[in-house]
Formats: C-alpha cells, structure tokens, sequence
C-alpha cells in the first residue's frame, strides 16, 4: 500500500513536471506552433486518462487505472519526442506517415486548439475568481482555527494577536495596490474600484455582524480585488506582446524557430532541449512583463490549490473519495468510494470538473503562456463583480445554520 502510494506520488510529481519544464522549452525553442501541439497533446492524454478513470470506477477492470498512472511519465515523454519528431519533418497533406491524419494533427488542430483557448479565456479567468474565493475562505477557517487552539498565557492571546497584526499587514498592501493603481485609471475604472472597495467593506461588516466571517479573510478578499483592479490597468496599456499576436490567423509569426543545421536528428534536438531546459524557462519567463509572470503563477497556484482543497471538502462532508490525491492511503485507481451515478445529482457535476483537473490546468498554463495582454481587461473586472456576488451569497444564505453544520464549520462563529 505504501509502496503504491509512493510511486503514485512520484509519478504525478514527474508529469508535472514535464509538462512545467517541456511547455516553456517547446515555446522558445521550437516556436508556437510546437508548443500548441505538445500542449494539445498533453491535453487529449490527460483528457482521455481522466475519462478512463470515471468509465472504470468500481468496476474489475479499475485496476488498469493504476498501471496508466504508472506509466503516465512514460507518455509524457513520448509525447514531448513526437513534437521534436513532427518539428524536424513537418507532415504535408500529400505526406504518407505512420498516423494517417498527422498533417490535421501538426497544421490544422493546434491552431484550432488556439482559437479555443482564446474563446474561452473569460472562463479562465472566472475561475481563477471562484478558486481564490474558495482558498480564501479555507485559510480563513485554518486560521481561526490555529488561533482557537492556544491557551492563554497571562491573559494574551499570542496567535490570535499575531493573526490580526497578518490581517492588518494584508490589509496594509491592499491599500498600497490602491494607492499604485488609481493614478492609472481612467474615470470610469477609477468609479468601479471605488465600488468593489465600498462593496468589500460593507459586506465585511454584514459578515462581522453575523458572525460568519473573521478579519484574515476579509483581509485576503479585499487584496485579491485591488490585485484584480490592478492587472486590469496594466494590461489596458499594454502593447499586444510577441507571443499574445495572430491567436486567431495563422499569421507569419507563428512559423516555427529555425535552429542550427547541424541538428538533423531527433535524439540531438532532444539532448538540446533537455540541457538548456532550465534556460528556456527563463528565456519564456524574461519575455513575460513581470505582471504577467505574476498572474501565471499565481492562476496556476489557486487552481491547483482549489483542485486539491474541493475534494477535501467532499470527503469529509459526505464521505465521498476520488481516490486521485498523491499519496493518497486508499488503493490509486481502484476508486473506492461512490461511483458516479451513487452521486447526488447537483455533485456530478463537480465530480467530472474534479476528475479534469489536471487537463484544465494545462490548457490554463498554455493560455497564460500566450495570453494577448488586452483581452483580459473588463473580464477582470466581471470577475470581480462575480466573486463578491458569491462571497455575498456564503455571507447571507443560511447565516442562522446549526453550528454543527458543514458550512457553518467552515466560518467563524
């Protein structure tokens, strides 16, 4: 059991990252069009992995779910050797190949796959808003609870001043984000900043006054909507960036890189895509502006968080398991909790985006990689509308729950 536990985690850890280091290097070494179609690959491999794992559940056959996940590096990799293949001969429509549709697979899907991904940006960054939403709350909760645990020494409670000078020095940085942002608005952003900060602080104190939330989640709520007001300025200013044009064309900048003549084969492309790994994750991160490196790693971590936090929640609440945790004791692959149709219907849902996840947040990566600075600008700020609407609705709905319920185990009392 420890032994399966043990190579389960392992082998996540080794998929990960492949695809953290193997996007970036496709990218500046081979160009977008390889970096769309490894991406695209990496995609219909978890895809069809994830759709495995629903399909086999509770079933005999639920045992191979462990050898796939086993062999999930393994993929991985071929699939990152297929790229270098298909970028030192490139297929033609006229091509004979081993794959009888490689010239829709290299030319035609990768550039679809693009238009996707620009289509459905909002969405991206709508959840971006729901998972911080969630995370936000949690370490709320952790918090209160931390500071609930101390005893008293000498009538001062030590954790619970250290977690108010935290949710001052939170709130502090929320101020200086205001202070930053607003001399770069124009009058109307300017209006809608006010009333999201207005907003936070009225629905801080409802929350205050029923007791159903506590100052280090404010704190968090009221900076990621001044980080949110922020980005949303800068990036109404940029110029489009090399790797954000012609999403929707096959315009000349998307051709691929050339490299040295010298590079025929496909073991030499990826002995030099191996060593300069590291560097080619600096080059992509250099090219980057830094608000953008900033809102790459920091959508790709509330994601993953949420991803991991949701299932949590679910099992402690209805006993419900994935059984797709790293390191998880129960037995990887075999799902020994609910099939999915032994599911409450309004969890289904939940269930299939969970069992995604990993698919999600690659293609989360991959646009942010070569996101067009200017698309995202007033979806920032519906995003923002959205997560203090729903905050809203966890403040007031069902404010007068039996304390031993889930939700109310969730808030402060």
């Amino acid at each position: 059991m420890v032994v399966s536990a043990f190579l389960n985690y392992v082998g996540g850890m080794a998929t990960f990252a492949q695809v953290l280091f193997a996007l970036p290097m496709a990218l500046d070494l081979l160009g977008p069009p390889s970096f769309l179609l490894l991406s695209l690959l990496f995609t219909i491999h978890h895809f069809l992995y994830s759709t495995l794992r629903l399909v086999l559940k509770n079933t005999p056959f639920a045992p191979l779910i462990s050898i796939l996940s086993f062999l999930s590096p393994t993929i991985s990799a071929s699939l990152i050797l297929t790229t270098l293949y298909y970028y030192l001969y490139p297929p033609t429509a006229t091509t004979t190949s081993i794959l009888p549709f490689s010239h829709i697979l290299v030319n035609v899907l990768p550039f679809v796959y693009a238009s996707l991904l620009r289509w459905v940006s909002p969405l991206f960054t709508l959840l971006e808003g729901i998972s911080t939403l969630l995370v936000v709350q949690i370490a709320g909760r952790v918090g209160k609870g931390w500071a609930d645990e101390e005893e008293k020494e000498e009538g001062i409670e030590w954790r619970s001043l250290a977690g108010l000078v935290a949710a001052a020095l939170v709130y502090c940085a929320g101020l200086a984000g205001v202070t930053m942002a607003f001399p770069s608005f124009s009058s109307f952003p300017a209006f809608l900043l006010g009333s999201a900060v207005t907003t936070v602080v009225f629905l801080s104190l409802i929350g205050f006054t029923l007791r159903r939330t506590n100052v280090l989640e404010t704190s968090l709520v009221f900076v990621y909507v001044v980080y949110s007001a922020w980005l949303s300025g800068v990036e109404a200013g940029m110029e489009p960036r090399q790797y954000g044009s012609g999403w929707m064309s096959l315009s000349p900048t998307w051709q691929p890189k050339a490299i040295s003549p010298s590079t025929t084969s496909v073991q030499d492309l990826a002995a030099r895509a191996i060593n300069g790994a590291l560097d080619h994750v600096l080059d992509v991160a250099r090219t980057l502006p830094p608000h953008l490196l900033l809102s790459l790693i920091y959508r790709v971590a509330v994601l993953h968080c949420a991803a991991r936090i949701v299932p949590a929640i679910r099992k402690s609440s209805i006993g419900w398991d994935d059984g797709m945790g790293e390191g998880d004791s129960s037995p990887t692959g075999f799902w020994d909790g609910k099939s999915l149709g032994e599911e409450p219907t309004n969890m289904r849902i939940t269930t299939i985006v969970l069992s995604y996840r990993r698919a999600i947040l690659i293609t989360v990566y991959t646009h942010l990689l070569l996101l067009d600075a200017g698309s995202q600008t007033w979806w920032r700020w519906i995003n923002i509308a959205l997560f203090l609407a729903v905050w809203s609705l966890e403040l007031l709905l069902d404010a007068d729950d039996d304390a031993e319920s889930v939700t109310s185990r969730w808030k402060s009392e």
